[in-house]
């Protein structure tokens, strides 16, 4: 059986909304203290994140953060990570299936997430380097910003319902 990715029937819709989907990225939740975390380089301050060349730590809470990779490299993630934190209090799962990404882009991203997001998106407040869970319209979501883009992390079963608020919202 061949994987299928939530938007593959809606690509054409993302290219008119300047986005895309960023097809099966690894997503890897981590569960550790603070303390120990804070020593492997994951972000310690809240709705931050952690970037490299291979992956992007977001803060999710005071004791969790998710690890995003390039696809397929989940399981490398999992390994590494276990051997990082052996020997102390932790949890390492990997979530893959849980989000798909949605990949925005363009200088009317923000305005067109605010019309159905509360969080303020000003750059005052929204800049490179941060991360929020939220909602969009009913959908639970997690935004994370960066250089130009900015991703939207959507359980699968509400991915259409997003695009779909992102489309009416694109409209004049």
């Amino acid at each position: 059986m061949t994987a299928r990715s939530p938007l593959a029937e809606r690509s054409g819709h993302l290219e008119g909304l300047d986005a895309r989907e960023l097809v099966f990225l690894a997503q890897v939740d981590v569960r550790a203290d603070p303390s120990t975390a804070a020593r492997l380089g994951f972000p310690a301050e809240p709705n931050t994140v952690a970037s490299g060349p291979d992956r992007d730590i977001l803060w999710l809470g005071p004791d969790e953060w998710l690890v995003v990779g390039h696809a397929g490299t989940a399981w490398a993630l999992v390994a590494e990570l276990e051997t990082m934190l052996g020997g102390v209090h932790h949890s390492v799962v990997d979530v893959s299936a849980n989000r798909t990404v949605i990949e925005l882009e363009g200088p009317s991203r923000h305005e067109l997430l605010s019309t159905a997001c509360p969080i303020d998106l000003h750059p005052r407040s929204w800049s490179d380097g941060r991360c929020a869970q939220t909602v969009f319209g009913a959908a639970q979501i997690l935004l994370q910003e960066r250089e130009g883009t900015t991703r939207v992390f959507v359980r699968p079963s509400f991915a259409a319902y997003v695009v779909d608020l992102l489309l009416a919202a694109s409209e004049p």
